[in-house]
This record gives C-alpha cells, structure tokens and sequence, in this order.
C-alpha cells in the first residue's frame, strides 16, 4: 500500500487518544447521524432527491440487463421472468425489513425506516414523524441498562450541551426521551453523510469548495466558543455532515493533470451554495464536548490525527485545540490526506506534539500561498500564538483579497 492511501487510509481510521476503553466502545460518542456513512459501504448509503443517486442504481441494473439492440423494438421487449422474480425479492424484503423494525417504549409517534448502524451501546435507525412535523430524522436508541453510571452521565451531558445550541450549521438536537431501559437521541438527519465519503470520491477539493466547507465549519465554532462556551474536541471529516445539492458539470474542464485522470469532476462551483454536490456543511457528535468558556482542562480526548500539541502532551488547554483541528481539516481538504499520519500510534503522538508536518509536493504545488499560510497559522504548536476564530475570519483567503500573507514562524520550508 502506498504512503499516500495510507494517508488517505487514515483519514477515516484515525487512531484513538483513549485507547482501550471496555467492550469495544469507542473513544467518542457516535452521532446518530454519521452512524449512517461509518456503518454502510457507499454503494449502500441511502440516496436522496435525485441528486445523482438514481443513476448509480440505473447504471448498476442495465450492467446487469443490457437494452435491446437498435435492430429490435422496445415495444417487443417484455420483461422476463427472472426479472419479474429479482423485482419481486427486492419488494419482500423490503416488507420483511419494515416488519422487523423493533419497537421502543415512547418511541410510538416515530415510524422506523430502517437501521442505519449501531454502536457499543446503541442502534441508529432512520425515522419518520407520523405528525408530519419534521419528516425524517435519525434516533440513536441507547440501551442505557448495559451503561455504567459515568457513561450514562456522558450522554446526559452531550444531550444538555446540544439542547443550548441553534446554529445553522451545527445538527439540531431535535428531542431526547427515555424509558426504564433506554435514551432516544432524535436527531436533525442530514442526506448528503458524512464530508470524508466525499473527500475520498472527489480525491480532493479545489480551493473554492474547501473555502465554502471550511468557513461553514468556522461559523459553527465560533458560535460554540464565542455564544455557547463549548470546545467541541472532536472536529475531523467524520464529524462534518452536509446536504447535497445537484451537482453542475463543468462548463470549461481543464485538462487532466498527469496522475489525476481518474479524478471526478468537482463541477462548477456557485458561490453561496458549493460544488461537487455538497452544500451546507453541518458539525456533529458533541459527545467529546464541554463547556469551559475561558477556562482550561486537561481532559484526554479526540482522534491524535486531528488533536492540538497541548493534549497528546497531557498539558492543559482550552478552545484554541478546535482551531488546530480546523487547521487539519483544511489541509486534508485541499490536498486529499491529513497532515499528521504514521503507522504507529506512537511516532504520529509525537509528530503531533513536534508540529511536524509539509507541505507535500507535488500535491501542494499548485496551491496559493495564501492558503497555505493560513493552514500554518492554525497548526502552530504553541496555542498561545495559533490562530483565534477571529483572526481565522478576517485572513485574506478567506475573504478572497489579494493582500499580501505570512506564514506562521514554525511553518514548514
């Protein structure tokens, strides 16, 4: 396997600050939502509004079943009966798998669709309002009877830190109930998955789409630092869902560049509203957050890949380590891989804690200083020198000026 797939490799498998936690669980708390993308291949993710899901399906079943020929009509094709019988077997079970959705003490206004993952203490089905009044949603259903009081008292603590929040982009916190043996989390269900399935599709993003992703994702961190007091701890790929858009095919495509010419068209990029199908961008999976408004912690916490200096090194630290995620995730948006990444949990710790990374060439060649610059201001070691949202915000790339820009004094050369 090459360094670069490892790369892109770990984007999605990370390696856990809190190794070893009992029975498998894992060191965050899965939102509902994202459950959906972590649990299913891509090929089985659900598809919404047409936004080019039908045509995989299509493309699929004529591999399978090739049209007639022009010499033949299409008024003396009739379908056989092998067909008659596969679409008959999808139609069964599709009754079976309705039939089977379990059903929870509380739960009787939700109709369950389907189930969409499940996690050490938890399964997460898509759902539908029998009142009409939010459509679908996504319920993660916790079995809080296998759960140690701590743990209990985690969830609690995610429910009531999400409960405060009203962010465009942030996943609304729709209702939470409980029974004798169980929690339901009924979560705003965002279509388009999770940002790292389309990072992995796209290869990388253009420096347009990286922009609209990661501004959204600013937004939403300065409303939990600034409004809320909360350092989320847990933002990466996994943790940014979106809502699709349709996708607009390039209207002048650029020759491919060597190496890339299996790369997916992003499309045309419209300002305000995205590319590549992705359009509002939504944080997610508060179950690593906490309230500290100006204070400081040293609670141990998040994927090492995307973590600040300040907490593999157990020293304290307060919302600044958002903003050096932020920085990791601009960097794995704009070249396709993250900055931090080894094999052994070990070196990638102290990778992390050195700030040790590059710009990798060839896959930075091409793109602006300015950006750059940026990503180097957000992944300075030292916290006290790193970027505030603030000043993220106001940085020329961001607002798309031409002023001149800096690189951070630990940038790499």
């Amino acid at each position: 396997m090459s360094t670069i797939q490892s790369l892109k490799n770990f984007i999605r498998h990370g390696k856990q600050a809190r190794a070893g936690t009992p029975h498998g669980e894992p060191t965050t708390n899965v939102t509902a939502v994202h459950v959906e993308r972590q649990r299913e291949p891509q090929s089985q993710q659900p598809q919404y509004a047409g936004f080019g899901g039908l045509d995989h399906t299509a493309a699929k079943y004529d591999q399978k079943h090739p049209q007639p020929s022009q010499q033949e009509s299409a008024a003396t094709v009739k379908p056989s009966r092998a067909h008659e019988q596969e679409i008959e077997q999808i139609v069964a079970e599709e009754k079976l798998n309705s039939s089977t959705m379990p059903s929870y003490p509380g739960l009787e206004r939700w109709i369950l669709l389907k189930k969409m993952g499940d996690g050490a203490f938890s399964n997460v089905y898509r759902a539908r309002d029998s009142t009409g009044k939010y459509g679908e949603v996504a319920i993660k259903v916790v079995r809080k009877f296998e759960m140690s009081a701590k743990q209990r008292a985690n969830i609690l603590k995610e429910v009531q830190i999400m409960r405060q929040l009203d962010h465009p982009n942030i996943v609304k916190l729709i209702e939470f109930s409980e029974s004798r043996q169980f929690y339901y989390i009924v979560l705003e269900l965002c279509p388009g998955g999770e940002l790292f399935h389309q990072i992995v599709r796209l290869t990388y993003f253009s420096e347009n789409l990286s922009r609209h992703v990661i501004v959204q994702v600013a937004k939403a961190i300065e409303y939990l630092h600034e409004t809320s007091g909360v350092v989320h701890r847990d933002i990466k790929p996994e943790n940014l869902l979106f809502y699709s858009i349709p996708h607009v095919p390039t209207k002048n495509p650029k020759p491919p560049v060597p190496g890339e010419e299996d790369k997916v068209d992003e499309g045309e990029f419209i300002p305000g509203v995205g590319a590549g199908g992705i359009g509002t961008i939504k944080v997610a999976d508060f179950g690593l957050s906490k309230v500290i408004w100006d204070s400081e912690t040293m609670t141990p916490c998040g994927t090492v890949g995307y973590t600040a200096p300040e907490i593999v090194k157990d020293e304290k630290y307060s919302k600044s380590v958002d903003m050096w995620a932020l920085g990791c995730v601009l960097y794995t948006l704009l070249c396709g891989f993250p900055p931090f990444y080894d094999e052994s949990i070990q070196t990638l710790t102290e990778k992390v804690a050195r700030g040790q990374y590059t710009f990798l060439s060839p896959w930075w060649d091409d793109i602006s200083k300015s950006a750059q610059d940026l990503v180097s201001h957000l992944l300075t070691v030292d916290p006290e020198k790193r970027y505030t949202i603030r000043e993220f915000l106001n940085h020329p790339w961001i607002r798309q000026t031409n002023e001149e820009t800096h690189a951070a004094e630990d940038a790499p050369h």
